[in-house]
């Protein structure tokens, strides 16, 4: 009890020692500084003049100047000198110009410039002229776009200095110090995109398969085109904005279109995959529709509102947040501020969160449709009996079964590789299995549901009748018209038969009235 006791209150210590560095601290008198009192955690000690100093940061907004006021940078030279210039550097909440903003009075400077890390190969540069988009924010961080890339760079006020410039050659103006990562950022968008437009190929062939086929254009056959369309149109557009992002041609409007895009045809395609797997539970259960075509399409216009409707909303919902003019916060989006499409804790909650409720979805429907299948064979007979049209269609939809199942797995196994590898974006190895996976989906479905026996007798059927080949349906026919005559001329001779025996029998026959056959 005593040791945990020890232990929590050393931890109190710590985190309250560390609440702040001196530098950045102000020196407090009676605990107050500028009327404002400091509570014990909220004060270090100075360890040579046992002087208490309050964490200011932690009751105001602080940023960095590189000079003191009434000082600019000489770039050149690397030291301050004098300048009559006030420094008022226009301040932005988040992508908004607050006009008016007096950035000294708003704000807690400090003044000096900032240790970069030498573990991290930070290396303290100026801002531009690699990028003139950046800005001071309203809560003291310092907002940098680089031109040849796509994503944002946010530092805290310990990562740079702003400061008004001046050099031999310019004249005053705003610049920064950051501490710049120089390692390159790492990415696998050659490969990856490569392979997903390897798997739309395929995806697509799926596609016109089904659409070519009359046989396939029922209602189960038009869900799996909607699904692989919007599987499609995602992998699609992401491969070309990753083709962009290479070739450096992307601006922030072109990626924010595209991120949307993306982000609505990959979620349609799940929830299009629950439709499949709620369908097939509903076909199971008994409630099963019995081909007619106006309640099929009743059906897929209802999976249509919802495989479509409810993505639109959750992009809409996604748009609002981008958008508004909600605070920074770690739960919105922040596309304009991560680059194309959607990172870290954002990706986890926007696209991988519905994604895992819809796969748990899936999961109880196979789980139930599965125990129907089960006890259909335990308790009926007639799926032994090969002539019964009712055990054809249970056949045939277990069959169905079996490939969303295959169908299922294969979309699951990508996804948690997906999931996984974002988790370790260094592991080159990793990327590279998971990329290769993404030419294997294509394949994968392409092989499930056309690589089988009946679609390609379908095909082959399909290709005569398009040339016009009657031959075989000629002499089906011919040989169909001979059985009928001759059943015809067989009925005839035993009509006659009959009629002979029942003429024999009665005396006064020619005058019984024939019977019309």
């Amino acid at each position: 009890m005593q040791t945990i006791i020890v232990f929590i209150v050393f931890t109190i210590i710590t985190q309250t020692v560390s609440q702040c560095d001196e530098e950045y601290s102000v020196e407090l008198k009676d605990r107050m500084y500028k009327g404002v009192k400091y509570e014990p955690n909220e004060i270090i000690v100075d360890n040579v003049t046992n002087v208490e100093r309050g964490c200011v940061c932690l009751k105001e907004v602080c940023a960095k100047k590189c000079c003191p006021l009434g000082q600019a940078y000489h770039r050149d030279q690397k030291i301050c000198v004098d300048i009559a210039e006030p420094f008022n550097p226009p301040v932005y909440r988040e992508y908004r110009l607050l006009p008016g903003y007096n950035a000294t009075k708003e704000l807690h400077f400090f003044y000096g410039k900032m240790n970069c890390s030498d573990e991290l190969e930070e290396v303290r540069v100026p801002v531009a002229p690699a990028s003139y988009n950046f800005h001071l924010r309203t809560d003291g961080k310092l907002y940098v776009k680089i031109e040849t890339s796509v994503k944002v760079l946010i530092y805290e006020a310990d990562k740079y200095c702003i400061d008004t410039f001046v050099s031999d050659t310019e004249g005053p103006h705003l610049n920064a110090l950051i501490c710049f990562v120089a390692t390159p950022e790492r990415n696998n968008y050659t490969m990856s995109s490569s392979c997903m437009l390897i798997s739309c190929f395929f995806i697509l062939l799926t596609v016109a398969v089904y659409a070519w086929l009359p046989e396939l254009r029922n209602l189960h056959g038009m869900v799996l085109m909607a699904y692989l369309l919007c599987f499609f149109v995602g992998f699609l557009f992401l491969a070309t904005m990753q083709i962009l992002i290479l070739k450096l041609q992307i601006t922030e409007e072109i990626c924010i279109v595209l991120t949307f895009i993306v982000y609505f045809s990959l979620l349609a395609a799940f929830f299009w995959l629950n439709v499949m797997c709620y369908d097939i539970w509903w076909t199971f259960s008994g409630k099963r529709a019995h081909g007619r075509s106006g309640t099929q399409n009743k059906r897929f216009l209802c999976y249509a509102i919802y495989a479509f409707g409810v993505p639109t909303i959750l992009t809409i919902n996604l748009a609002a947040l981008e958008f508004s003019n909600i605070p920074l916060h770690p739960l919105l989006p922040k596309l304009r501020l991560q680059g194309c499409f959607l990172y870290g804790n954002s990706k986890l909650l926007y696209l991988y969160g519905p994604i895992v409720i819809l796969c748990v979805a899936n999961l109880i429907f196979f789980t139930l449709t599965a125990f129907k299948i089960a006890k259909i064979k335990r308790e009926t007979k007639m799926l032994r009996d090969k002539e019964s049209s009712t055990h054809d269609q249970d056949r045939k939809d277990t069959q169905r079964f079996t490939l969303y199942v295959k169908l299922f797995t294969v979309m699951g196994i990508n996804w948690i590789l997906e999931v996984v590898s974002s988790f370790y974006p260094e592991a080159d190895w990793y990327w590279q299995f998971s990329d290769a996976y993404n030419v294997l989906v294509g394949l994968i479905i392409f092989i499930i549901f056309v690589c089988k026996k009946k679609t390609w007798r379908m095909i082959k059927k399909r290709y005569r009748q398009l040339r016009g080949d009657t031959s075989k349906s000629g002499t089906q026919t011919t040989v169909s018209s001979t059985r009928t005559h001759s059943t015809s001329r067989d009925d005839m001779q035993m009509h006659s038969i009959k009629n002979k025996e029942w003429l024999g029998r009665s005396p006064s026959s020619e005058y019984l009235p024939v019977e019309q056959h």
